[in-house]
């Protein structure tokens, strides 16, 4: 399939997955389960978590050969790097990306984590589709920080659809972060994700602006995806013809230059 093109006639298909940098339960590095996984995901759209690309003898996964496995273009944002190589975010698409911006989100002098916002811009069956891909600090002072900056500077574009896709690591179905993403683009449904043998917490998550683009949501708890890693994968269905006629708030050209977050 070219980039841009039309894709099978359903709704698009867009996926998170923290993929643990290929460690599964069993305490194994194998990064051809998580690709057998994102296999069985068949989405248009993956927004990766803790992609390791560490020169680790035999467990290495070359980008190249994730991009020809499953016919996509990987967009790469490292948030650690080393002599022996990177691991950090990626979205994966089947669509041309005519922008794309990464940002540092764990900037502060108390912030003991490296964090990072990955946002993509493509061009999906006509529409504008404003992609951003995070994994949010561990520390809930830092994670409400970085909800704050997301939910007050990010927006869907004209007549087009956000996505905000990610490892939120939001332990509480009801306080900490949620109500600001309630606040931003209203009620989401949250399945459970972690632990991925026995799932209790609604870390990994996708919210979407204008909410009505969201056709379902649901885990991915195949055999497989409850051993390949510790997270459970979230896939969601979206409608992307029911963008038209949204009403989007500008974004600036830098979502966090000169940016001032209250004090926790």
């Amino acid at each position: 399939m070219g980039h841009g093109e039309a894709v099978a006639a359903r709704p698009l298909r867009l996926a998170t997955y923290n993929i643990h940098k290929f460690v599964g339960n069993d305490g194994r590095r194998d990064p051809q389960r998580i690709v057998q996984v994102l296999h069985e995901l068949d989405a248009d759209i993956l927004c990766i978590q803790e992609f390791d690309a560490r020169r680790t003898r035999g467990t290495l996964l070359s980008l190249n050969d994730l991009e020809n496995e499953l016919g996509v273009t990987a967009l790469v944002h490292p948030t650690r790097e080393g002599r022996r190589g990177y691991h950090g975010n990626l979205i994966l698409t089947k669509f041309l990306a005519h922008a794309v911006e990464r940002h540092d989100i764990g900037r502060g002098a108390d912030e003991f984590e490296k964090r990072g916002l990955m946002v993509a811009d493509l061009q999906v069956q006509g529409t504008h589709m404003r992609i951003a891909n995070t994994h949010l600090a561990l520390w809930p002072p830092a994670r409400l920080r970085q909800a704050t900056r997301l939910t007050g500077q990010l927006a869907a574009p004209d007549d087009g659809i956000l996505v905000l896709a990610g490892d939120l690591n939001e332990w509480l179905p009801i306080g900490g972060c949620r109500p600001l993403f309630l606040g931003a683009w209203g009620a989401h449904p949250a399945p459970a994700t972690f632990p991925a043998g026995r799932p209790v917490v609604a870390f990994d998550q996708v919210w979407v602006a204008p909410r009505r683009c969201l056709a379902r949501l649901e885990v991915h708890p195949s055999p497989l995806a409850r051993v390949a890693s510790d997270h459970l994968p979230l896939k969601a269905d979206l409608e992307v013809g029911a963008a038209a006629g949204a009403t989007a708030r500008a974004t600036m050209q830098d979502p966090w230059a000169g940016l001032t977050i209250p004090a926790a």
